[in-house]
């Protein structure tokens, strides 16, 4: 295997408008890849980066309705089919005494399958050993605007860009891609 560099440019702020302005610029100039790392969540920033609503709620609303139909029919079963036992003359599938427990089991279903599947895939953040954190100390109290070199311009480019908009301070990152050959890739 060998590994490639591609380099990229973080532009440091202390104010969050400058870097709301920023963020809005790199979008108007049509930037691909870049992200901004902040210490909190500052609203409508998404939208500035040009980020499409999340796919997320989809595959969790399906699941939340099938934990509680599941709930559901698991009450039912053991209420009318499995042990049926009259209580002060209800009748067996008395679907209000069943709500709280449906609803429990569709909130239980909802979130473990978002946590568990539909986050890590979607946000991809499933555990590697290649992620790397440009600096520790990135968000404790400044934010940072990350451009990444490659088909966004050069690297001075990029420098007078973040410049113009109000970077405090620029750096330059070099991070490694794991790039396979296609003779390595057909022998493993």
């Amino acid at each position: 295997m060998s590994k490639m560099t591609t380099p990229f440019v973080a532009g440091y702020f202390k104010d969050p408008t400058a870097l709301k302005k920023a963020c809005k610029a790199s979008t108007d100039r049509q930037h691909k890849g870049h992200d901004a790392y902040t210490p909190y969540p500052i609203h409508g920033l998404e939208h500035l980066l040009g980020m499409k609503r999340s796919l997320l709620g989809r595959p969790v609303l399906f699941l939340l309705l099938f934990g509680a139909f599941c709930g559901f029919m698991m009450q039912y079963w053991m209420m009318k089919v499995d042990w049926p036992i009259n209580i002060a003359g209800k009748p067996y599938n008395s679907w209000p005494a069943y709500v709280v427990i449906t609803f429990e089991s569709g909130v239980l279903a909802g979130a473990i399958g978002n946590m568990l599947l539909v986050l890590l895939v979607f946000c991809k953040i499933l555990p590697n050993t290649h992620t790397k954190v440009i600096s520790e100390t990135l968000t404790d109290d400044t934010f940072c605007l990350a451009i990444p070199v490659k088909d966004n311009g050069s690297e001075d480019e990029l420098k007078k860009f973040l410049e113009e908009n109000g970077a405090e301070n620029i750096q330059i990152y070099e991070t490694e891609e794991v790039e396979r050959s296609i003779g390595e890739a057909s022998d493993a």
